[in-house]
């Protein structure tokens, strides 16, 4: 027997088509599916985080056929090239070069012992720290990054072509600002003030039973500095700015609109959140 069509379960592209773009990709259909089996969940998240994901992966598969082609992989061209960038003679001790990539001591030495067996680095004792090793490029190390970096930066150049040059600029602050706010996670503020990032200001007022709003959370404010002087209080959650009524929701836009006020020599006014209560801070 043929199986009866349900009008409620029309494709997922022609639900996304009907109200979005004409031309969709795979996260849109995921997003439509939700929206049709559990619309009481909130999927936009989805639209940025998987495709982040999905364009990651698709990225790195041609990152590393570049990369093969030299008998490197990905991450031994992210060793080469930390230490191309350190400057002559090319090297860092290793607790520098571990620091500047973001990884684990165990992780750094299998890749170095990697690059050492190919001829590419060389690893000796500091000698500044007894117990401290010194990794360097070899002449062979530095030749290998001279040849395959132009290679490299092209091929990105290429992957980056569906946007113009100002989508590209676009993406990059947008990408930095939300770098930013993981890698800075307590930005101080030249008016006297600490504040967490929003994502950590999100979990900490609903920790205690506050509304979840999106902020820059006051974490510590300076005696007798310009912000205490002003009013402001450890808690204060910072939603925007109160003249511009523009939120406020990265330290980089913090310390742009810090540095505009001052280069207008006026004060800084912030929209803040004392627990439930709106008010205005203005500093300076």
């Amino acid at each position: 027997m043929p199986r009866r069509s349900n009008p409620s379960r029309r494709p997922a592209a022609a639900v996304a088509d009907a109200a979005g773009p004409s031309v969709l990709d795979s996260v849109d259909r995921i997003v439509a599916e939700w929206r049709i089996e559990r619309p009481d969940l909130a999927v936009a998240p989805i639209e940025v985080m998987t495709r982040l994901g999905r364009v990651r992966t698709r990225i790195d598969e041609e990152l590393a056929a570049v990369f093969a082609g030299y008998d490197l992989s990905s991450a031994d061209f992210t060793v080469i090239a930390a230490l191309r960038r350190a400057g002559s003679p090319y090297s860092l001790p290793q607790s520098a070069l571990m620091a500047r990539l973001g990884l684990t001591s165990g992780t750094v030495s299998v890749r170095l012992g990697r690059l050492e067996g190919k001829g590419i680095v060389t690893r000796t004792p500091s000698s500044d720290d007894a117990r401290g090793v010194l990794v360097a490029l070899t002449d062979k190390g530095a030749q290998l990054f001279d040849r395959v970096a132009p290679v490299h930066l092209r091929n990105e150049d290429v992957l980056l072509s569906a946007l113009s040059d100002a989508e590209r600029d676009q993406l990059a602050r947008l990408l930095r600002k939300l770098l930013v706010g993981f890698e800075h996670e307590r930005s101080v503020s030249p008016l006297g003030f600490t504040v967490s990032a929003a994502h950590v200001a999100r979990r900490a007022r609903t920790a205690v039973g506050l509304s979840d709003r999106a902020g820059l959370l006051v974490q510590d404010v300076e005696p007798a500095g310009p912000a205490a002087d002003a009013g402001l209080q450890v808690g204060d959650l910072i939603v925007g700015l109160e003249q511009d009524a523009m939120p406020l929701l990265s330290c980089v836009d913090l310390a742009t609109a810090t540095a505009a006020a001052r280069n207008a020599h006026r004060p800084l006014v912030l929209g803040v959140l004392r627990g439930e209560q709106a008010r205005a801070v203005s500093i300076g």
